[in-house]
């Protein structure tokens, strides 16, 4: 196996009277990844004489040996230098003595590379082999951790596979004289936290080896858990308190970003109601179609549907200005879509709008009872049965069940004729838009249901239907019709 050569990324091991077991760990590491540093911390075992010989033979690893024993910390920040200098953007930190798996540096480097600005941070899972005290010791490090960055996010603090952006650490560390040992790993996570590099933890399996097995440690516990509560101290008592502004600002910053990350985050789709209202340049078209999205659940309804069905094209027939089309377009359905309305002035700005920003989108002015297409796919009836009678409903429910697809949707939305106080002012708004001339044709009724079920049923289509008037007064339902896959209906037709 050949392993992954990099030069923006390498593996950064610190080593220090690790016996063998480093020869190990650096060979299974050179199987995965190039280059590979060790920076031999004073070692006086023979470790380090047996790495000077491996660098003879492998091209792809280098040496460096310090002349005493500095700590973790320092034996790092001596490679961070040296990997600056040579133009290395990013190192991936990893023990020497066999804890942490080599087999996972290609997907530790492959995040980093995809998010260069985040820092990459192992979180372990533990299995037997981990002392329970070591286990348990750190819990009440990452509790500090957590107050430290305000829940930033770092799901250990401790844990020494990781993978950092060489330029901020070396920054932090020209600042200040600590995080040389074995408290280098909380505190200099906390202070690239602080410097507004985001972590992405990264569970991974971590084995400790016993003596038999060649497991060695240096850690100490009185002397290096008292080392690790003072960097705690020295960070709460002198920095966290002054950064605390700051820190709120950016947990609330960070808290969007991740919802943006999120496509149907509610403030994902609030960028989209904004961004689509902008496209309409008159204001009184910019406040109606940002409250429209706002406030009326269709297009999330339509949105869903299509999701099961999302390789087949669209024809919608009463477009308007397109806000439909516009909208699926940011919510990622990439079919392509005929549009279809009646209003040439409609038409021309959604064609306008299409022409600016999207593609394989088609506005054409036509009427729905007298459509003539070459069309398979899903259909959209939305907000138009109630401006025909009933022979033309009929009429219209026939051609539109023409152009279904097997497998697709007719989804229909209209408001329905009942009793009810919602039906009355689904009628009257109708009516007042159609005198303010927003809409061009006047309101004829309602449909019913049973007039829709019983077209559809002899069109070959099953379907259901729901309310939809979310925060709307009027008596809206959705209604999806499907084509069976099969070729017979339940209705009995052949299916087109």
């Amino acid at each position: 196996m050949q392993p992954t050569l990099s030069h923006s990324h390498l593996v950064l091991i610190p080593s220090y009277n690790t016996g063998d077991i480093v020869l190990k760990t650096v060979k299974r590491a050179l199987e995965y990844w190039a280059p590979v540093w060790v920076v031999v911390d004073g070692s006086d075992d023979g470790s380090g004489e047996k790495l000077d010989a491996l660098a003879k033979e492998e091209k792809n690893l280098r040496v460096f040996r310090l002349a005493r024993n500095q700590g973790k910390g320092a034996a790092l920040l001596h490679g961070f230098d040296e990997a600056e200098a040579h133009g290395y953007t990013h190192i991936l930190c990893m023990d020497a003595d066999g804890q942490h798996p080599e087999d996972m540096i290609p997907e530790y480097m492959s995040l980093s590379m995809a998010m260069p600005e985040r820092m990459i941070l192992g979180k372990p899972i533990f299995d037997d082999s981990a002392p329970r005290i070591r286990v348990n010791g750190r819990k009440l490090s990452n509790f500090w951790v957590h107050i430290e960055t305000l829940g930033y996010g770092i799901g250990d603090s401790l844990f020494g596979m990781r993978v950092y952006p060489v330029g901020d650490l070396v920054r932090i560390m020209e600042k200040i004289s600590g995080a040389r040992r074995y408290d280098f790993d909380a505190e200099i996570a906390v202070r690239l936290s602080w410097r507004g590099v985001r972590p992405l933890n990264l569970p991974t399996p971590v084995k400790y080896l016993t003596a038999d097995e060649g497991g060695v440690s240096h850690f100490k516990y009185l002397r290096d858990n008292i080392l690790i509560a003072w960097m705690h101290t020295r960070l709460m008592f002198f920095s966290w308190w002054l950064k605390i502004p700051m820190l709120l600002l950016r947990k609330r910053r960070v808290r969007r970003e991740d919802q943006l990350e999120n496509p149907d985050s509610a403030e994902s789709l609030k960028l989209i109601r904004t961004k689509l209202s902008k496209y309409y340049r008159r204001r009184w078209r910019q406040s109606y179609t940002k409250k429209k999205l706002q406030t009326d659940p269709v297009y999330d309804a339509v949105f869903d549907i299509l999701q099961e069905a999302p390789e087949l094209p669209l024809l919608d027939i009463g477009c308007g200005m397109g806000l439909l089309e516009f909208y699926l377009r940011e919510r990622g359905i990439d079919c392509p879509i005929v549009a279809i309305d009646p209003d040439l002035e409609k038409i021309k700005l959604a064609h306008h709008i299409a022409c600016e920003h999207y593609q394989h989108l088609r506005f054409e002015m036509g009427h729905a009872e007298s459509l003539s297409l070459d069309f398979q796919g899903n259909v959209c009836l939305l907000d138009i049965l109630q401006y025909f009678d009933e022979k033309n409903q009929r009429k219209v429910l026939r051609k539109a069940a023409q152009f279904v697809a097997p497998g697709a949707y007719l989804i229909i939305r209209s408001g329905l004729k009942d009793s009810s106080y919602r039906s009355r002012i689904s009628s009257l708004i109708d009516r007042l838009a159609h005198w303010i001339t927003w809409i061009d044709f006047s309101v004829h009724e309602l449909p019913k249901q049973d007039l829709i079920t019983e077209t559809l049923a002899a069109e070959g289509l099953q379907g259901e239907s729901r309310p939809l008037w979310g925060n709307t007064p009027f008596n809206n339902y959705l209604l999806s019709y499907r084509r069976p896959q099969s070729k017979d209906s339940a209705g009995g037709k052949t299916q087109r």
